[in-house]
């Protein structure tokens, strides 16, 4: 089966250095948002497929170990549930037949052949029979060059001011789009911690499943911290706004695991429900405290950049 083969013009390609996800269907191409264990998994099928010359069945097993390595705990079913959430995202493009599943054995992905690479070209050697040409006809060639030169040099001077500008607002713009879809991902984690809370507080889950919920919403927050880590950052406010967004995300994997740890404790202890405040919830709040602030200040940064570009604000509740 060859790249793209299945669905016409349509084909996922996924950029390993700046860990975007992009639909290209026909000429346009469309961002996909998704989360970061999606990351990883649209991340190996694509290597897979490229190694391999085409879309590559996956198992479920390896697209396990992709995802979670050696963590315990996860099932088939949230392998699904991963799959199902990019078909979701897939949907309103007419794209999710991307995503292949053969019942019982694993999953293809269906993406774009690889970027043609252009051999530069060499050259071509001197004739030998070529006739040199005469000191006169050399001289006036320098100067004719000369003087385009020299309006080369003032017509760039004049628009260099312009094109260094077009060129900082399109590097500030890839810039907001590439936090967006960061905080995206935060947002949905931030659903999911919530939701394990409430359910480990009000007892409809227990204190260990809480906890390992939390500690699975942890590793994730885990790995979109590391994407903020190879951002370029072309202006000094984008800095601050990246300096900012990983402290916050850093607290709030702290605050994470002391909530993992305090369900843990309650599990341990048999205290029964609800789960009684001990020091690891202490602890906790302490660092949502911090993460809270040091999202006032990202916010505070990153907003005005994102109304710029006529992209959504945020607050510190939403991720």
């Amino acid at each position: 089966m060859e790249f793209g083969s299945a669905s016409g013009s349509k084909c996922l390609r996924y950029d390993v250095d700046q860990a975007r996800l992009v639909l290209v269907a026909g000429g346009e191409r469309h961002e996909i948002s998704i989360r970061a264990q999606a990351h990883r998994l649209v991340r190996y099928m694509a290597e897979r497929n490229e190694a391999g010359g085409g879309p590559a069945l996956c198992t479920h097993e390896e697209l396990m170990q992709a995802v979670w390595a050696d963590e315990p705990m996860h099932s088939r079913e949230e392998l699904a549930k991963l799959f199902w959430e990019l078909r979701k995202k897939l949907e309103p493009f007419g794209a999710a037949q991307l995503v292949e599943n053969e019942r019982g054995r694993g999953y293809r992905l269906q993406t774009c052949a690889p970027l043609p690479v252009e051999a530069p070209v060499a050259d071509a050697p001197p004739s030998r029979g070529t006739a040199r040409p005469s000191g006169r006809l050399v001289a006036i060639g320098i100067l004719v060059g000369l003087g385009v030169l020299v309006a080369a040099i003032v017509i760039a001077t004049r628009g260099h001011g312009n094109g260094h500008a077009a060129e900082s607002t399109a590097m500030e713009r890839t810039f907001v789009d590439r936090v967006e879809n960061v905080l995206e991902q935060a947002q949905e984690g931030r659903r999911e911690i919530a939701a394990a809370l409430a359910a480990g507080f009000n007892c409809s889950i227990s204190p260990h499943e809480a906890g390992q919920r939390i500690a699975s919403v942890a590793d994730n927050r885990q790995s979109i911290l590391g994407q903020l880590g190879i951002f370029a950052t072309p202006t000094q406010p984008s800095d601050k706004a990246v300096t900012y967004l990983q402290q916050a995300l850093q607290q709030s994997i702290e605050a994470d695991r002391h909530y993992r740890d305090a369900f843990f404790e309650a599990a341990q202890s048999g205290a029964g429900c609800p789960p009684p405040q001990n020091a690891s919830f202490k602890l906790a709040a302490s660092s949502n405290a911090r993460a809270t602030s040091a999202k006032r200040r990202f916010v505070a940064v990153f907003n005005p950049l994102a109304s710029r570009f006529g992209r959504q604000t945020w607050a510190p509740a939403d991720f």
